[in-house]
């Protein structure tokens, strides 16, 4: 009886240390990435109407964090600056993995707890969307119909 229940314990141990060994080569696979992107072709909606064209500046890092198993993944962060029209905003966005997006917020300060701007951007950084309340600004977009369907695809916000 006692040799049955050592070899239980000793088969835990062993699995144990399987699941440490898996989680410390996971982490040493970790990547970042440099981004610079401009989106040149951006249209900023308000109360359902084209307000302005501008552009898009977007300077930052994407570092995977850890990794989720539900998914086989890593989930993603993306810290860095955006550029609306020479404005200056911090960006701070994480991934939501079953979307392929990362979400995230811009504020002018880079501590702030309070968004000036809610973000999302498509995983490949082809697509954004930047709003808050009914002020839209998306992009690649040259027209309202584009800009909203932008919206309505990553934002995943049903819009009118």
């Amino acid at each position: 009886m006692k040799n049955k229940y050592k070899k239980i314990i000793i088969l835990f141990l062993i699995l144990i240390s399987c699941f440490i060994c898996l989680n410390i080569y996971l982490d040493s696979q970790k990547e970042s990435i440099n981004i610079n992107k401009s989106f040149d072709s951006t249209i900023a909606i308000k109360d359902n109407k084209i307000y302005e064209k501008l552009n898009i500046d977007i300077d930052g890092k994407l570092s995977e964090t850890h990794f989720i198993y539900r998914y086989l993944r890593y989930s993603k962060q993306f810290k860095g600056t955006v550029v609306l029209n020479g404005e200056k905003y911090n960006i701070s966005a994480s991934s939501s993995l079953k979307d392929n997006t990362l979400e995230g917020i811009l504020t002018k300060e880079s501590n702030a707890l309070i968004s000036d701007f809610s973000v999302v951007i498509s995983e490949d950084f082809k697509q954004i969307c930047i709003y808050k309340g009914d002020y839209i600004i998306a992009s690649p977009a040259n027209s309202l119909y584009e800009a909203k369907t932008i919206y309505k695809d990553i934002a995943d916000i049903p819009n009118d």
